[in-house]
């Protein structure tokens, strides 16, 4: 499927003159873990018929086992490509960090995204986002997805993706620990704004237009000229990689859209009290506008959280020059090194505590 994409990308004139200077490959999981395709029946709702599916790919490190699993999220327009970046794999894929690091990844297609199911668009909303990843969480630790439970279990997400954790989080209580990535409760108006104006209809993209239900207009795209301008610090970024970024874009749905803001309602996010870490980039220009959250400093940038979340202990970090899409900066493995440490103090204290 890369291979395709990139074929196109190259016919678009997208990565002219820059693939023999670094060959991509299409798999971009650690050699040493075992990875395998995963799909986990779900319904959209409680009560509702499980009759849609959610793809993932679920890597395991292969010479000791995970009894911690890491179930990453992606944002809008973003599939699983986002966590398991298929450009210079050994340093902009996160899978293949945290797989070094001895944890399990589950890297998923959000419902609606990608090799999973798309229901209506209607019906794809950030609640059904949050309850086909809890059907997803509940099979981890059953041992439905990899035949042995996981004992421990993580959300990470990225910008919509942590606004799905967090909805996760609050409402299900079946987590250990939680990473929000692109992510604040104060997000920049005048960058919505823009964004707002960058959409564009799937029907104009073939790739995109073949995956949704036919004649369904509520799922939608961006605009690939304008993709940068929320995405990046591009000073910070490889051309090569905005290109590709560019040519495995998703989708979203106007569903997600009206429903984007659920998980900030007030007194939801007082029921989270498992570990949290929020991860920006020092010029995201969602989170991190001057019309935004103050992210000067890691301290700044806690200190801004900490009190939506009342009952979890809040750390945060920020990753210097990246945009919003930390893991698409060339500093991405600051950001990893960031992420995996935190995991292993936070769950060591568990451990000590138990």
């Amino acid at each position: 499927m890369f291979r395709r994409i990139l074929r196109a990308a190259i016919a678009a004139g997208l990565m002219t003159g820059l693939l023999a200077a670094a060959p991509v490959t299409a798999n971009a999981s650690e050699p040493s873990a075992h990875c395998r395709d995963v799909t986990v029946p779900v319904s959209l709702a409680p009560g509702q018929p499980v009759q849609h599916t959610i793809w993932g790919r679920l890597c395991t490190p292969a010479n000791r086992p995970a009894s911690t699993v890491q179930v990453l999220i992606p944002g809008l327009n973003y599939g699983r490509v986002y966590w398991d970046f298929p450009f210079q794999p050994g340093h902009y894929s996160y899978v293949r960090h945290a797989n070094r690091a001895g944890y399990a990844t589950f890297d998923l297609d959000r419902i609606g995204i990608g090799r999973s199911s798309h229901p209506a668009s209607a019906d794809v909303t950030l609640e059904s986002n949050a309850y086909t990843v809890h059907q997803v969480v509940a099979a981890l630790r059953r041992g439905t997805v990899s035949g042995r439970p996981f004992r421990t279990v993580m959300l990470v997400g990225h910008s919509y993706g942590s606004e799905i954790a967090k909805l996760e989080a609050a409402v299900d209580r079946d987590l250990d620990a939680l990473v929000l990535t692109g992510s604040a409760h104060t997000i920049s108006p005048t960058t919505q704004q823009l964004l707002a104006q960058l959409g564009q209809p799937v029907d104009q993209v073939p790739r995109l237009a073949a995956e949704v239900p036919q004649g369904d207009n509520g799922y939608v795209t961006v605009q690939d000229a304008h993709r940068p301008k929320g995405m990046y610090n591009v000073a910070d970024a490889d051309p090569r990689v905005i290109a590709l970024d560019i040519a495995t874009k998703e989708t979203n749905t106007l569903g997600e859209l009206f429903t984007i803001g659920d998980a900030n309602a007030s007194g939801l996010t007082d029921r989270i009290a498992v570990p949290i870490l929020i991860a920006d980039g020092a010029n995201d220009a969602l989170a991190c506008a001057p019309d935004a959250t103050d992210c000067t400093s890691a301290a700044s940038l806690a200190a801004a959280e900490r009190p939506f979340y009342p009952h979890a202990r809040v750390d945060a970090v920020v990753i210097p020059h990246a945009g919003h899409a930390i893991n698409l900066h060339r500093n991405a493995a600051t950001a990893y090194r960031s992420i995996i440490t935190w995991t292993k103090r936070v769950l060591a204290a568990r451990a000590s505590a138990e």
